[in-house]
């Protein structure tokens, strides 16, 4: 019912953007950066209620501010919503996240990771999007990862998910061919990755066999 309810919010939301696209694309062509600072606001805001879709969000501000501004707009954003729901389950509401870190499916992915290294572990948790971004912070919290290894991984390991994101956003107003070599680039990055995880895993399994 939850899933369907946050579906039928975004496509109205999308709906929206659509008729009042010509505002939108108004407002993203002017040059005036006097609400910057309220952008970096609204970016931790969304990280961490995201009523509508961080992504769309993302590749807005790669569109408005280009790609290093828009980059370092999302990475604040996305680093500040990671160090509040660790907090939170850590200290404020550790038994109501540890049941809800039950509901998500991948997290024993995570297990594997976190008996071989906790920094690792963070951060491919980051760079793999098959693991909810929420799954990575509850996890970490609950399982005693200490904040700062947090934080490092963490701070480091989603710079490239929000760079795709501002990359996208910019390229696919400006250059759709080199927004698809982006799209195709970040993918074979995320293979090496998964690959990468999947035999420092078992590599790890064997050295302590």
């Amino acid at each position: 019912m939850n899933k369907w309810f946050i579906i039928f919010f975004y496509v109205i939301l999308l709906i929206i953007g659509f008729i009042n696209r010509d505002l939108l694309m108004k407002w993203i062509q002017n040059s005036d950066r006097s609400y910057l600072f309220f952008m970096f606001l609204l970016s931790a805001m969304l990280a961490i209620f995201p009523v509508i879709p961080f992504t769309i969000f993302g590749g807005i501000m790669g569109v408005k501010f280009g790609l290093m501004l828009g980059l370092l707009i999302n990475w604040f954003g996305g680093l500040t919503a990671a160090i509040t729901y660790y907090l939170v389950a850590r200290f404020i509401a550790s038994d109501y996240f540890i049941k809800k870190i039950k509901t998500y499916k991948k997290v024993e992915y995570l297990n594997h990771l976190i008996k071989n290294n906790s920094f690792i572990a963070v951060l491919l948790g980051r760079l793999i999007p098959v693991i909810p971004p929420p799954a990575v912070h509850i996890y970490s919290a609950v399982n005693g990862i200490s904040f700062f290894t947090y934080l490092l991984a963490t701070a480091i390991g989603i710079i490239p998910p929000m760079f795709i994101v501002s990359f996208g956003g910019n390229q696919l107003f400006t250059d759709f061919y080199l927004f698809l070599v982006g799209i195709f680039g970040y993918l074979i990055f995320l293979i090496s990755v998964i690959l990468f995880s999947r035999f420092w895993i078992k590599r790890k399994a064997l050295l302590n066999d």
